[in-house]
């Protein structure tokens, strides 16, 4: 409340009704901005995380017909048996893919802010991760070598 000694001359202190009257203004007001905070804050994050489930539903689907293709492709092209006598170990680049997929998610924590900036805006360090770790022996298929012949002398 404001002291009668220091309002200017003809000036009078509002009457109870009207203090209560102004406090209700002021409670109905802020009530109102929080609303409206709250209401654009909603509608940010519903805007997000379509945006984003868009994306990891792309992913997902990707990564699914990529590896179905890649499943058929070694069907289709798959030498015959060999005889369980001659059995050969054939060198992959699997593992090393799978391995090297794995350091650099583990590594990523420290190499994501040398990352570009609209790398980091797009996609979170979690996803980074979990895509290198799928991709990586995906990849390591691609580079599969096929067992040598035994030569003949």
């Amino acid at each position: 409340m404001a002291d009668p000694r220091h309002l200017p001359a003809g000036a009078q202190e509002p009457s109870l009704d009207e203090q209560i009257a102004m406090a209700e203004r002021a409670v109905i007001a802020r009530d109102l901005r929080i609303r409206r905070r709250t209401d654009a804050l909603v509608r940010h994050v519903k805007h997000e995380a379509i945006k984003h489930a868009g994306g990891g539903l792309l992913l997902g689907l990707g990564t699914v017909a990529l590896t179905w293709w890649l499943g058929h492709l070694s069907r289709k092209n798959a030498p015959p048996p060999a005889p369980a006598a001659k059995e050969q170990a054939h060198s992959s680049f699997e593992h090393l893919f799978r391995d090297a997929g794995v350091i650099l998610a583990s590594l990523l924590p420290m190499l994501w802010p040398m990352l570009p900036k609209s790398w980091r805006r797009g996609v979170t360090p979690n996803t980074a991760g979990t895509f290198l770790t799928f991709l990586a022996p995906i990849l390591g298929k691609l580079f599969r070598r096929k067992p040598r012949e035994p030569q003949a002398s």
